[in-house]
């Protein structure tokens, strides 16, 4: 009995481990396109069910959020968002983001304009951003 509950403490806390590295390998990736103005092509949960062509996200910044949950925040050119495609601010929860790919582009107008404007952690009255790591 003790080796099955060791064999399954080492699963568990192999497979946090692995998660934890995962989310920091994507922060370090989205902090670098944030701090100097990368495009990602971005596949979100639920996209590819969706049928959705990965999104291409302006990478504004890198927040962790009251939850203890990391955040970015930035300017999506294209992609699924329930059920169309259309440009616009958009906050992505790490824990949803499937894969990321630095590709070539520029921001905008619109999206650098945001970029200048900052973010304040806030969608509408509801403010949920602790602090930023990055931008």
């Amino acid at each position: 009995m003790k080796l099955r509950c060791l064999s399954t403490t080492l699963i568990i806390s192999f497979a946090l481990s692995s998660v934890a590295q995962a989310q920091s390998e994507l922060q370090n990736q989205l902090c670098e396109a944030a701090e100097n103005n990368r495009v990602v092509e971005l596949v979100y949960d639920g996209d590819v069910a969706k049928n959705c062509l990965p999104r291409l996200v302006d990478v504004h910044q890198v927040a962790v959020g009251n939850n203890g949950k990391l955040y970015m925040h930035g300017w999506q050119n294209r992609g699924c968002t329930k059920g169309r495609d259309y440009a616009s601010e958009r906050i992505f929860r790490f824990d949803k983001i499937k894969s990321v790919e630095f590709i070539e582009g520029e921001f905008n107008e619109k999206s650098q304009s945001v970029k200048q404007e900052g973010w304040d952690g806030c969608i509408g009255s509801n403010c949920f951003i602790k602090e930023n790591i990055c931008e």
